[in-house]
């Protein structure tokens, strides 16, 4: 049989119930040259690996099924769909460092794997415009640094994040909860071949036939923190998938990093737990950049980073109104009743002076002009 050591990897990722705690058992128990030789293992043998005997037949019963391989090899080559295994020389570095990284990695597009300066932007697949609004602040500075931009795809933040990087020339990773033959969500397909064609990468450890089940996204969100340094929950609700994300950061190592919002809605309650349990609050790149151990100044070359250094002159009447009413210590009522805009508008003026550095919040809630 002539078979390559990383087709073994993925005939064995291809077996129901084999996971990749098993399969990490048997790469680090058999030298890479030799994995072919498992074909002709018996239960035992994957015992000695320490792989239990139920589980040892599942692994001898699924390697004589050859269809198994033979009919994803066939679908990777007519779909033109790239693949590495865990320990070749073109799998993410960062991924593989985790305590039980995915045995196969799909993608379509640029591999960005050997680029670890990459960071995850993660939130709310119903993020309002204030989520917008922090992703533009705090994403375009990373790419015009040359950051890779890792997000799930999904809708909302996800979306927002990608949909920014694309616009400012920057390269993001999109990991899918499904094969990337079932792209999701399928309204965002544009977007994803947009993320492609300008040179970014969409990934997934699924087999390429697998569907977009709720079971899949624990283990895509458990890929985009093990591919960045660190993860920024841009607008979380008390439960959300951008928490677990989180978690699965922490629980390698990495990073966390939560962006502060409104106590008036609970979109942005998943964040304030989070600085409560230690992450990092964020209102600035350079709060990100400092904790990830950079000690240069950010300084984004973008339009809209431009923007934040206009003079008090040329800001839009509104936040200017907000400015002179802030020389003293405001509440945000008292803002509304002398400002004539909704509170979602509002908060989006009070949030985007305060990551320019021109007013803070007190613990009182009141706003103050520095």
């Amino acid at each position: 049989m002539n078979i390559q050591p990383d087709q073994v990897i993925l005939h064995l990722s291809l077996i129901n119930g084999i996971g990749p705690a098993t399969i990490k058992l048997i790469i680090e128990n058999i030298a890479r040259e030799n994995l072919p030789l498992i074909y002709t293992y018996s239960a035992s043998n994957f015992q000695a690996c320490g792989i239990y005997f139920e589980r040892a037949v599942k692994i001898v019963a699924g390697l004589k099924d050859q269809s198994l391989l033979d009919k994803e090899l066939v679908l990777i080559e007519k779909h033109n769909i790239s693949w590495c295994a865990l320990g070749s020389s073109d799998y993410s570095s960062l991924l593989a460092s985790i305590e039980q990284p995915p045995a196969i990695l799909y993608y379509q597009g640029s591999n960005l794997f050997s680029q670890t300066n990459a960071i995850a932007f993660v939130g709310a697949r119903k993020a309002d415009a204030y989520a917008r609004v922090v992703v533009d602040k705090l994403v375009t500075p990373f790419v015009d640094f040359g950051w890779v931009i890792v997000s799930g795809g999904a809708l909302g933040t996800d979306s927002f994040v990608h949909d920014r990087v694309v616009q400012c020339g920057g390269k993001t990773i999109a990991v899918l909860g499904s094969g990337l033959l079932h792209w999701y969500p399928s309204s965002n397909y544009q977007l994803f071949q947009k993320i492609i064609q300008s040179g970014g990468m969409i990934v997934s450890c699924f087999s390429l036939q697998t569907q977009p089940i709720p079971s899949n996204f624990p283990a895509r969100n458990r890929i985009i923190a093990g591919l960045s340094q660190g993860t920024v929950v841009v607008q979380a609700a008390a439960k959300s998938g951008a928490l677990i994300t989180a978690d699965f950061a922490l629980e390698q190592g990495r990073e966390v990093f939560a962006v502060p919002g409104s106590i008036e809605h609970g979109l942005h309650d998943g964040c304030h737990n989070l600085i409560q349990q230690g992450a990092k609050l964020v209102t600035t790149v350079q709060d990100i950049i400092s904790e990830l151990g950079f000690d240069v100044a950010i300084e984004s070359k973008s339009e809209v980073s431009k923007q934040l250094l206009l003079p008090l002159s040329a800001v839009c009447s509104y936040e200017k109104a907000i400015l002179e009413i802030t020389l003293v210590a405001t509440s945000t009522e008292t803002l509304l009743s002398k400002i004539d805009l909704s509170l979602d508008d509002l908060m989006l003026k009070l949030f985007n002076l305060s990551l320019e550095g021109k007013i803070t919040q007190d613990m009182m809630g009141l706003w103050k002009r520095i």
